[in-house]
């Protein structure tokens, strides 16, 4: 496995990460698209240029609903990205701006996947609280809009608690009704609300997310995975696997295994735990809207892809170039492993991108870098008293001979093995400082005050300047521009 990329979220506001840049991306595209025009490369028993035709019209076909506007050509480059419908932070968003703004870059179709398929993990947002501007009063509350249930896939997890549902919106204006300016949630959550009692969450947060894009300037093509797992082309790539399983648990393990070893991670579930003897690298959609992992004889049309078999499908089988984030770009190093070692083709290029974009808060004057100051002069004031006397005290006869006989005693260290000795020294070290403490005792009390106010003020700083709060608690005016951005990439 090549040397693993290292991948870290942009933490200054505004601040992007974008790997490879995004005017590396168009020439990408193209190689990409040669590198992945095969007719030597058998999948599902199609050529592998065939069976991606087969893909891309059926997704385009599929997707009809979605799309806005004029259909597509299926022979232009087909550009991805993908997320969970969660209500995301803006960092994540972006992609689908990019996606849309690159697409246009290369006259391409921007595909975004919604993974319906995987479970909702978590039915609360978190608010950054706080009252009166008081620093000592900056907290993190999170505020439930369902009731959690057992983990069940986004295309079956409807509102399970109506009554918690509906007032969601009502309940957090509590958490947010100090703030300068106001957050998207008032004006969203009652689009939400408003789709038919049997509509799933994930959907109703897509839907709502799809008309802000379309709003601001950003028509991109949608299919959840749900529907990309019963086109014919996925069908054929997932019997494709069934029928050469123990060929491919194999490759597919030992990707595994290659990018733990490569990154020093000793956890047996990351980036995804191995696939078992008689385990295939699908879920398996049960009855109630359960998934389980899927088996050698699982029906196909019942089978839904996980991480790794979304993206192999997705950048081998049907797109011309993938967005990622952090996340997905780091995984898919395993899926490059995998397309090499098992498709025999060289892995077509991928993009990593996230960005930061902070909640328009003033935040309190304390850095970090005003704590390590701070720290700094209260372990001073305590180990080098010393270098904090006065004038006055400094000129003392008395004090200037405990100054005097600290120095002879630091010059004086015996060498490291000589621990008896050492250990008498240090302590001889520690009397003499603690006869020049009390000289500077005035200065302890305001330098402990000063640290524990920049801590407090730098915890709420860190709290405030989150870079994960939900797109829906951040002002339009805010947000917007952010995102158009990257509509020109």
């Amino acid at each position: 496995m090549p040397l693993p990329r290292r991948f870290h979220a942009p933490t200054g506001n505004g601040d992007i990460l974008a790997d490879p840049g995004f005017d590396a991306v168009p020439a990408l595209v193209e190689e990409n698209r040669r590198r992945l025009d095969r007719t030597d490369v058998i999948v599902g028993g199609l050529p592998l240029r065939d069976l991606r035709v087969l893909a891309r019209r059926e997704v385009l076909e599929a997707a009809g609903g979605y799309a806005p506007g004029p259909r597509f050509s299926v022979d232009a480059p087909l550009l991805l990205a993908g997320h969970q419908p969660e209500l995301s932070h803006p960092g994540v968003w972006v992609k689908n701006f990019a996606l849309n703004g690159l697409a246009r870059k290369v006259d391409g179709i921007p595909l975004n996947l919604v993974v319906d398929n995987d479970t909702l993990k978590t039915t609360s947002l978190r608010f950054p609280v706080f009252q009166n501007r008081d620093a000592d009063s900056v907290h993190l509350q999170a505020m439930p809009f369902d009731r959690l249930d057992s983990e069940v896939p986004y295309e079956d997890r409807q509102v399970a608690d109506g009554s918690l549902f509906h007032s969601f919106a009502a309940r957090a204006t509590d958490l947010f009704q100090n703030w300068d300016w106001p957050p998207l949630l008032p004006q969203v959550w009652p689009e939400v609300v408003r789709c038919p009692d049997t509509t799933p969450i994930g959907e109703r947060f897509a839907n709502v997310r799809r008309r802000y894009e379309r709003n601001w300037g950003c028509a991109n093509v949608e299919l959840p995975v749900s529907q990309l797992s019963q086109t014919r082309a996925f069908v054929r790539f997932a019997s494709h696997l069934l029928n050469d399983l123990s060929r491919f648990r194999d490759v597919y393990n030992a990707a595994i295994s290659a990018y733990r070893r490569a990154n020093g991670i000793r956890s047996a579930n990351h980036p995804a735990p191995d696939l078992g003897p008689d385990e295939a690298p699908f879920w398996v959609r049960s009855a109630g809207g359960r998934r389980a992992r899927a088996g050698p004889a699982s029906d196909v049309h019942l089978l839904r892809p996980r991480a790794l078999t979304l993206t192999l499908f997705a950048r081998v089988c049907l797109g011309d170039f993938f967005i990622h984030g952090i996340g997905g770009g780091k995984y898919d190093e395993v899926t490059d492993t995998i397309i090499r070692d098992y498709f025999g083709v060289e892995p077509p290029a991928y993009q990593v991108l996230s960005a930061t974009l902070h909640l328009p808060f003033p935040g309190f004057p304390s850095t970090e870098a005003n704590v390590e100051r701070a720290g700094r002069l209260v372990r001073d004031l305590t180990w080098n008293p010393q270098r904090h006397l006065t004038v006055e005290n400094r000129a003392r006869p008395d004090v200037q001979a405990i100054i005097a006989e600290k120095a002879t005693l630091a010059a004086s260290e015996p060498p490291y093995p000589e621990h008896t000795a050492r250990r008498a020294w240090f302590r001889e070290l520690q009397s003499v400082t603690d006869r020049i403490r009390p000289f500077v005792w005035e200065q302890v009390a305001p330098a402990k005050a000063a640290l524990a106010r920049t801590q407090v003020e730098a915890q709420a700083n860190a709290i405030l300047r989150r870079r994960d709060y939900a797109w829906l608690l951040y002002p339009e005016e805010t947000l917007r521009p952010f995102l158009q951005r990257f509509l020109n990439v």
